[in-house]
């Protein structure tokens, strides 16, 4: 559906930055590449019905597509994933079945997804997961965003990816590598789930499972998905990882709408998180060129758009005082 090419534009306010836009996808996110490649897999197999877990951006991707291709689908999500993710699932048709506490104990989504893999070993559904470790062909789609930014940005120097399960970061990490191996890619994750971060801080090649406590949808996965092979990825390349609050994501995000126009959910501010922590703590240094992946739209998640926007007041008149309410708001 036109998914890929997204556009990389320069920061107006920090030097050197630059922003890549997979918000602009046809769903709103970096997923679309995911999906693209997943159903056509799908389809040639003969298969017209998926099953599929979701923090929100996968299902939003997945329901837009199996509409447009008559494929029947149902997706699991956490019971408080944004609104704008699930009417987005429930606007195209999907299935959506909200499980308390998934993706936030780690003992709640390993028992969903075995019963997910007993489901689709009946062979009657394709299970449909954003990871190397469920659905390898589909993860080649997204291996492409590190092919465009080279050809969009040949001498960037980092790339900041935001992690959740892992597998956005080792496509771009794996691509990158073989393709320009002196750029870094460093990941980017939430201190509330600091499954991959822990590992690399500790020196450590297994994952462990967290309880999340992260707020930043989408990169809350409290067990190990694809953080292993993200891990590796992220050794072999040389970058860093880096663990930041949920305050310095959501103040990453209104820096992204005042001071950018970028309109991003708080999981596609958290590689600008990283990068401001890496200019602080000398991980690149003044001049080096850098790439933040901006990875979902901010219709995404209302709450959060509605809290920067609470900031910023609106104001009444009744027509006759309207210099008086003019010059008070342009002062």
């Amino acid at each position: 559906m036109g998914e890929g090419q997204t556009p990389l534009v320069g920061s107006r306010q920090l030097a050197h930055l630059h922003f890549k836009l997979e918000q602009t996808n046809p769903s709103g996110s970096y997923k679309d590449r995911f999906i693209a490649a997943e159903l056509s897999r799908v389809l040639l197999q003969g298969q017209r019905v998926c099953v599929a877990t979701s923090s929100g951006n996968t299902g939003s991707s997945l329901a837009a597509y199996c509409a447009r291709y008559d494929v029947r689908c149902a997706i699991l999500v956490n019971a408080d994933a944004p609104a704008g993710k699930l009417l987005q699932m429930q606007a195209h048709g999907a299935k959506v079945i909200r499980i308390a506490q998934f993706a936030a104990s780690a003992a709640v989504t390993e028992r969903v997804f075995a019963q997910l893999q007993e489901f689709t070993a009946r062979g009657t559904a394709s299970l449909v997961v954003s990871a190397f470790r469920y659905c390898p062909g589909g993860m080649q789609g997204v291996k492409a965003i590190a092919r465009e930014i080279v050809q969009q940005f040949p001498g960037v120097r980092h790339v900041f990816v935001p992690v959740g399960g892992g597998g956005l970061f080792a496509a771009v990490s794996d691509e990158m590598q073989a393709i320009q191996p002196q750029t870094l890619v460093h990941a980017v994750q939430p201190e509330g789930c600091p499954t991959l971060w822990n590992a690399w801080r500790n020196g450590l090649d297994r994952i462990a499972p967290v309880e999340s406590t992260t707020r930043i949808s989408g990169l809350s996965v409290p067990f190990d998905i694809d953080a292993g092979l993200a891990l590796r990825m992220l050794r072999q390349g040389g970058g860093q990882a880096f663990a930041v609050s949920d305050g310095e994501v959501f103040d990453a995000q209104r820096h992204l709408l005042r001071r950018e126009g970028i309109y991003a959910e708080p999981a596609g501010a958290a590689a600008l998180a990283g990068y401001r922590q890496a200019c602080r703590n000398g991980a690149v240094r003044e001049g080096e060129a850098a790439v933040c992946l901006v990875t979902g739209h901010g219709f995404k998640d209302p709450a959060s758009i509605a809290s920067a926007a609470e900031e910023t007041p609106s104001y009444h008149s009744d027509g006759g005082d309207l210099l008086a309410v003019l010059e008070e708001v342009t002062r």
